[in-house]
């Protein structure tokens, strides 16, 4: 091996990969806690044991629980979003497409990441200090959803002037969908759901919008 190849394969970690290491193993230990034990049990002493890191780096990253948790959820969703930028490539033409695109979104709310999110609403609602940071993370989550399907759909899906309208309107029927399943079961209605919302989004994309009553 050459010299130089020796000399960087030895050299040392920059403080900023350092840090950067850190904040990884807080959020993946804090991802596989919230998976396996739930909000309530998810304690930053319990993340900063399975991330084998010091009380003061812990502190330093994520001074509070909550901080550390949503980021957490922000975590899996960076992760989600490679995903579906790789699978785009693999996206068929025309309104296959569209359907394709509107199936990767509810994978995005039948698994993990929305089990956890949905832990953290239910306790945000009494939590003073998690109900602001969720909200803020919950905006900007919404907003790379809204940004990254521009770039999944087709040109004509994707510069309509209705989609992001129709896609809130999608996001708030999976939700509501996703917390039925995570309930009640029935995968196979909510199959049937998902399927009948793909038929009519194009109907429901070229709607205008209503004008608002006067009063």
């Amino acid at each position: 091996m050459p010299e130089a190849k020796i000399d960087a394969a030895r050299a040392p970690r920059t403080q900023k990969q350092r840090r950067d290491e850190t904040r990884r193993a807080l959020l993946d230990a804090a991802v596989e806690s919230l998976i396996e034990v739930g909000f309530s049990r998810t304690t930053t002493l319990e993340v900063q044991r399975r991330a084998d890191v010091s009380r003061g780096a812990l502190l330093h990253h994520f001074p509070s629980k909550a901080e550390l948790l949503v980021a957490a959820v922000d975590h899996l969703a960076e992760m989600r979003a490679r995903e579906l930028k790789m699978l785009a490539a693999q996206l068929p033409d025309g309104r296959a497409r569209t359907d394709a695109v509107l199936e990767l979104l509810w994978q995005c709310f039948s698994g993990t990441m929305f089990q956890v999110s949905m832990e953290l609403r239910t306790a945000a609602r009494t939590d003073p200090e998690l109900r602001p940071v969720l909200a803020t993370a919950e905006q900007r989550l919404r907003e790379r959803i809204i940004a990254q399907s521009r770039t999944l759909f087709g040109k004509d899906v994707s510069e309509h002037p209705n989609l992001e309208r129709t896609l809130d309107m999608t996001l708030q029927l999976m939700i509501g969908a996703a917390m039925s399943a995570v309930l009640h079961g029935g995968e196979a209605r909510l199959r049937e759901l998902i399927d009948d919302w793909k038929s009519l989004f194009p109907t429901i994309l070229a709607t205008p919008k209503r004008p608002k009553a006067k009063r």
